[in-house]
């Protein structure tokens, strides 16, 4: 799957989410036993860390641009 791809499939669940979930949600079953009321958000927050308002890079390592660096890097792997 390619990344537009599932760019393409977050936004359809963003617009419609998965029907066992919502169900989940609204009869107070599965993870977390969401409330009817705030299942919305707490179903984003299931779908992935992109979903859920705050820092989208939390818990991923800092972005290296030193193309020398990531070579070692990658020479080290093999």
């Amino acid at each position: 799957m390619t990344l537009h791809e599932v760019g393409e499939l977050f936004t359809y669940w963003a617009a419609h989410p998965p029907v066992h979930l919502m169900v989940a949600a609204y009869l107070g079953i599965g993870r977390g036993k969401r409330a009817v009321e705030g299942a919305e958000a707490s179903l984003f927050a299931e779908l992935g860390p992109g979903f859920v308002k705050g820092d989208v890079h939390r818990g991923l390592p800092p972005v290296i641009l030193d193309f020398v660096e990531l070579r070692r890097r990658a020479a080290e792997l093999h």
